[in-house]
């Protein structure tokens, strides 16, 4: 094949916007989500220009307070509902 057909065949960068989550390895001419991939390229492993992307923050939290204020919450709609019966009654 004569470099011309070659160069018709290899993969060009395409435009992304910056805003919409892609990043660019050099060494493979791909791009990729960080996001997907623990901020590295699974063709080659180098690591996204952005690096790392931060978890989104039900994953970032600690989900045994989530469970606590639902508690608390509950106990609240509890003790309103026995007085309410109680005073009413």
């Amino acid at each position: 094949m004569s470099s011309v057909g070659v160069g018709r065949l290899r993969a060009r960068p395409r435009r992304h916007r910056d805003g919409d989550g892609y990043a660019f390895c050099s060494e493979d001419a791909f791009w990729f989500r960080p996001a997907y991939t623990d901020g590295k390229c699974p063709l080659c492993g180098e690591v996204a220009p952005t690096g790392t992307p931060p978890l989104p923050l039900l994953l970032r939290s600690d989900r045994s307070w989530l469970g606590m204020v639902v508690l608390a919450l509950e106990s609240l709609g509890m003790l309103t509902l026995v007085l309410l019966m109680y005073f009413k009654g």
